[in-house]
């Protein structure tokens, strides 16, 4: 029986990048639709909003970069909030837009966006990459 060898270069896989991009691209999506929903418009509300909204920006940033870094707890929470939101998001967009169809449509494509680097993040060398990195991680602090 013969021991795999591990390679020298963890090369990012490209389905990760992929996904990197298009999470740029759904929150590019909702930094311009953020000022087109009628609820954000209410001046009572306009304060919240921003700030909810620059903290989820904030943190889907965040969250990525480690992704990008390699950390498979971020690649598994970004999933997780993906699979436990998409059920509501759903008819929430119809919901909205029957009110404002213009940010809705781009909610929609934000939503087909999300789902194309959830599938990515899933995709085997994705898996694959985030599993060498805790291997090589493992190895390098064990004691010989």
């Amino acid at each position: 029986m013969s021991e795999e060898k591990l390679p020298e270069s963890l090369e990012r896989p490209i389905e990760v990048a992929y996904a990197f991009w298009l999470i740029i691209a759904s929150l590019v999506l909702g930094i311009i639709a953020f000022p087109l929903r009628p609820e954000v418009v209410k001046p009572q509300l306009l304060v919240v909003a921003i700030i909810a909204f620059l903290l989820t920006l904030a943190f889907t940033v965040f969250l990525f970069v480690m992704i990008l870094r390699g950390k498979n707890w971020a690649r598994l929470l970004f999933l997780t909030f993906f699979l436990i939101g998409f059920p509501f998001s759903i008819p929430a967009i119809f919901m909205a837009f029957q009110k404002s169809p213009i940010p809705s449509v781009f909610s929609l494509i934000q939503l087909c966006l999300q789902m194309m680097a959830a599938v990515l993040l899933l995709q085997k060398p994705s898996r694959q990459w985030f599993r060498m990195i805790k291997l090589r991680k493992l190895l390098n602090y064990q004691v010989i």
